[in-house]
């Protein structure tokens, strides 16, 4: 009887292990769902798009081509907040005058989506961006320090 106590036992223990082994294989897996990623806000979205060296491909004064601009590029570096930043541009015509459009580098504070820029100088810039092209929009405010044929509005657009 002993034997037979032993061969039940045997078969017992094969009988769970067996079970618990069907059991563990068919969990997890399977229907999980894909995980998506993270959704940017138009912020983070529009800080990546402009995280290139832009080269210009026009400037326009009053809707007058304006070529002496021709070399002028730009970068922006963004704060990790978002809200605002620095900019570096250089190519800028040799006329003193042009420098009134835009300095060599400064700074700006920021929309909360990245589309309106006011440089430190206090000009508002408007800016759509995709991955191929930026538009920079802007006016020069006339006054008595500024001279003819600078002030006005500007487009700049540009070209990674």
């Amino acid at each position: 009887m002993e034997i037979k106590n032993i061969k039940t036992i045997k078969g017992l223990f094969f009988t769970c292990a067996c079970a618990t082994l069907l059991i563990f294989a068919n969990c997890g897996g399977g229907d999980d769902p894909v995980a998506e990623e993270p959704t940017l806000t138009a912020a983070a979205a529009n800080a990546l798009l402009l995280d290139k060296d832009w080269s210009l491909s026009s400037a326009t004064n009053a809707g007058t081509t304006r070529d002496e601009w021709t070399g002028f590029t730009l970068k922006f570096g963004i704060d990790s907040d978002l809200a605002g930043g620095t900019y570096t541009a250089s190519g800028i015509p040799a006329e003193d005058t042009d420098k009134l459009v835009w300095s060599t580098s400064g700074t700006f504070t920021a929309s909360s989506d990245l589309t309106t820029l006011t440089r430190n100088d206090g000009i508002v810039m408007t800016l759509v961006v995709s991955e191929t092209a930026l538009n920079v929009s802007f006016t020069v405010p006339e006054s008595g320090g500024r001279v003819d044929g600078f002030t006005g509005a500007w487009v700049f657009k540009m070209v990674p």
